[in-house]
């Protein structure tokens, strides 16, 4: 089996140091590092596909490399494990919000050290891969509850197209789950349903809140064509 997408839970505690000495999530932790592990150890996806897509609720942007920060959750740096605060370099990258930054933050303390592209989004989806497309707005200035829902179902078919072309690029997916924010989950069921993965259970010393569960998503790897039981002989 390839893991193809793994989901994290949206929390900054999930990152060592985040949480000053205190020792939290420990369990949830492991298994993030494991799943995540699993899902850097394949191949890169085809020439020219990004090999790892983080996806996660934020201030809707252009698919693009981002370094993490957590400061805007009054977490400093230099609170962050070291390894794992690979992911604040290089400087001159733009910020990810606090979301994506988990999810970098992870794969960095995971040993990713190869490309990230991240994908925010909020109040809109962006309908190409490449985020140079056009965005449907999930809110109107006007007009009946109705057309607030229409806009709504648009902005979630959206993020499913997104899902399923980023699943055709090859890419991996890192998706930061908010039971608050629907695109992200919407990208993710459309790259689940093009990349033909299938969830996996996780398991860990505990059981945890679904709002801090770890998921991971895997397809089958095609099986070998049969041999001939015998030598091959040339003529």
């Amino acid at each position: 089996m390839t893991v193809r997408a793994v989901v994290l839970p949206g929390t900054a505690l999930l990152v060592p140091g985040a949480a000053g000495a205190a020792s939290v999530l420990g369990p949830v932790r492991d298994a993030a590092l494991a799943a995540l592990a699993d899902l850097v150890a394949g191949p890169p996806g085809e020439a020219g596909a990004s090999a790892v897509v983080v996806v996660a609720p934020g201030v809707e942007g252009t698919r693009g490399p981002a370094r993490a920060s957590l400061a805007a959750a009054g977490v400093a740096d230099r609170w962050i494990d070291p390894a794992w605060a690979a992911a604040t370099r290089p400087l001159d990258r733009p910020v990810a919000g606090t979301a994506a930054s988990v999810a970098l933050l992870a794969l960095a303390g995971a040993g990713w050290t190869g490309p990230v592209d991240v994908v925010e989004l909020g109040g809109a989806a962006t309908r190409t891969a490449a985020g140079t497309g056009t965005e449907t707005s999930t809110e109107t200035s006007s007009g009946t509850s109705t057309e607030a829902g229409a806009a709504t179902e648009t902005a979630l078919d959206a993020a499913r197209e997104l899902g399923a072309e980023i699943a055709r690029e090859g890419a991996r997916l890192v998706v930061v789950h908010d039971p608050r924010a629907p695109l992200p989950q919407a990208l993710l069921d459309g790259f689940v349903a093009a990349a033909g993965a299938q969830a996996a259970p996780v398991a860990t010393a505990d059981e945890p809140d679904p709002a801090v569960a770890v998921r991971r998503y895997e397809v089958r790897a095609p099986a070998a064509a049969a041999r001939p039981a015998g030598p091959v002989v040339s003529r």
